[in-house]
């Protein structure tokens, strides 16, 4: 972490309540990924997607969380089971933030950047559904154990960005779904969509298949296109969506760094004093137990991030803060609150640079 500030947001979630829910009811829920959401009239926005629980949110300290840990490891899952039993079905709503895709140099940070989370004043959570858990598990392994979730199986209307950690995991889950549970996971029934939305598709065999497609006019065509009557593709939108992509292709950077340290010290600034006290108490013990070097660099880090946050820290694990502040930037790296200056590749040599010249 101390070698990639992007993360620093995340650690200050992960390590403060936040990062430990009361239970399972009582918990948000995020797609991280960006999505995009297309149109009839082929107009393509921005997406993310959020559960915000109907029941509020509610989270431990890390001491709150030992002392319930250490009677009962299944406590969240037993509390969901115990609300679903007597009839207090617990509930989310299903909300979208919405923006027009388009660069965004405007922003300080990159909306595709999994890191960070899109300013809820600026892009409000619109709510589109609701999911609400009114049973248990009739059984257990067909129904937990075989259901297979993936970023690759989407719903008309749904398509991918250019989020690169969607791009990847849209590959490797459907890959390790076929892999854990078959080639043809997606025909059993938890997997399986409503008969009247089911699609009609030319996979064929493979383990553990109990079905062969019959949509097409000859069952023994498992090819398209074909003369000889097999399935036939669907019609397309009368209006398709078209990206217009140009450029140079490689391993980047993200530019627009400002809000590394930014939102996690909005963050930090935002938590409620036992919050905070708790945080800081995670970040000391851990302090304690890095080497020297690591721990005056992720000192420096919280310094910039709330010039509080890093003092506490460095106070409570005794770390002196003015060696730590005396560091300099990360190599290859904007200094804090700053962005690259241009395109710039994973090496820190910017785009049209020699390769011997790397990032200021």
């Amino acid at each position: 972490m101390a070698h990639h500030p992007e993360a620093l947001h995340m650690v200050t979630w992960v390590k403060s309540p936040w990062g430990i829910p009361a239970t399972f009811r009582e918990m948000e829920g995020s797609s991280v990924n960006t999505y995009k959401l297309v149109n009839a009239e082929g107009v393509a926005h921005l997406a993310k997607f959020s559960w915000v629980p109907k029941q509020g949110v509610r989270n431990l300290t890390s001491a709150q969380a030992a002392e319930i840990q250490a009677k009962d490891t299944g406590h969240a899952t037993r509390d969901l089971y115990d609300a679903i039993a007597r009839g207090d079905h617990p509930e989310w709503e299903f909300c979208v933030q919405l923006m027009s895709d388009d660069p965004h140099d405007e922003l300080d940070f990159d909306p595709l950047d999994d890191t960070k989370r899109w300013p809820e004043d600026k892009f409000p959570l619109l709510p589109v559904g609701r999911m609400v858990l009114d049973r248990a598990p009739e059984d257990f392994f067909a129904e937990v154990e075989q259901s297979a979730f993936g970023t690759g199986v989407l719903v008309d209307g749904i398509d991918f960005s250019d989020d690169k950690m969607l791009q990847g995991r849209t590959l490797s889950y459907s890959d390790t779904q076929r892999y854990r549970v078959g080639a043809n996971y997606l025909q059993l029934p938890i997997n399986a969509p409503q008969e009247q939305a089911r699609a009609h598709t030319n996979q064929r065999d493979g383990m553990m298949a109990y079905h062969v497609d019959r949509g097409g006019q000859n069952r023994h065509v498992n090819y398209e296109p074909s003369m000889m009557g097999g399935l036939r593709e669907a019609p397309k939108p009368e209006k398709e969506y078209h990206q217009w992509v140009e450029g140079h292709l490689g391993r980047y950077q993200t530019t627009r760094t400002t809000d590394d340290y930014r939102q996690a010290g909005e963050r930090y600034r935002s938590f409620e004093d036992w919050e905070r006290d708790d945080l800081i108490a995670n970040m000391v013990a851990d302090m304690k137990e890095c080497p020297e070097p690591i721990a005056l660099r992720m000192v420096w880090h919280w310094w910039h991030c709330d010039e509080d946050y890093g003092r506490r820290v460095a106070e409570g694990a005794g770390i002196d803060l003015e060696k730590a502040l005396a560091l300099p930037p990360l190599p290859n790296r904007p200094a804090p609150g700053e962005r690259l200056p241009r395109p710039t590749y994973s090496s820190g040599r910017a785009e049209g640079a020699p390769r011997s010249e790397a990032a200021e």
